[in-house]
């Protein structure tokens, strides 16, 4: 059974708190900004982002916080819509150029891609709102549709498919979060570090290796 939004966010406030870093912790979302939000995504939020939102809007960029494992910044609503608005106009722009190319014959036919590939072929949906940034063009999205991936967390990447299995992704925000405070407080796999006022990871099997080389260099 996957944690409250709260329960998460008290754990990982917690371990912020102890290698002073809360600052790190963006405030709440206002919830006039949550509600234009909607408006201007035509969906309501998920519960569990919606909660988290009213918890903390994100995390800070400046310094680098990769609060979720490992590569992830938290984004502020702000950004989450300026990115969903980005990628919307440049799917529209795409979507036009290719009607008016549609007589070429080196040009890929999109009305012939299968039901159900269509996010996949065009690597973007007006349904998904961008959650997280990495610091190579990934994002992590929400799927804002009805259904059974409703509230779930995929990747986004550019070099390949969108995709809601697999590493990365998650069935929930609330799971997000847990996988989020577990890792912090467990180092069993990755170990968080608190570098240049910020979160980073690292494998555990990397830190094994760095410590044996400096313990060889010592003798």
């Amino acid at each position: 059974m996957t944690a409250s939004v709260s329960v998460s966010w008290d754990r990982i406030e917690e371990w912020c708190r102890h290698n002073d870093i809360e600052h790190t912790l963006r405030p709440p979302a206002q919830t006039a900004a949550i509600q234009a939000a909607e408006t201007e995504i035509s969906h309501r939020l998920p519960a569990d982002l919606l909660e988290s939102l009213r918890r903390h809007d994100g995390t800070t960029s400046r310094p680098v916080n990769y609060l979720v494992p490992r590569r992830w910044i938290l984004l502020p609503l702000e950004t989450m819509l300026e990115t969903w608005r980005w990628k919307t106009e440049h799917l529209a722009q795409r979507q036009a150029a290719e009607i008016d190319d549609f007589s070429d014959e080196d040009d890929e036919d999109w009305s012939e891609v299968e039901p159900g590939e269509e996010d996949a072929f065009w690597g973007w949906n007006p349904n998904w709102l961008p959650i997280a940034l990495d610091d190579s063009g990934c994002h992590l999205v929400v799927e804002l549709r009805a259904g059974a991936l409703h509230g779930s967390v995929g990747q986004l990447d550019p070099e390949s498919a969108p995709r809601f299995a697999g590493v990365n992704t998650h069935p929930s925000t609330a799971a997000l979060l847990e996988h989020t405070a577990d890792a912090l407080h467990s180092n069993e796999v990755v170990i968080a570090r608190v570098q240049n006022d910020g979160v980073h990871w690292t494998e555990r099997h990397e830190m094994t290796s760095a410590a044996t080389l400096d313990a060889g260099r010592a003798r």
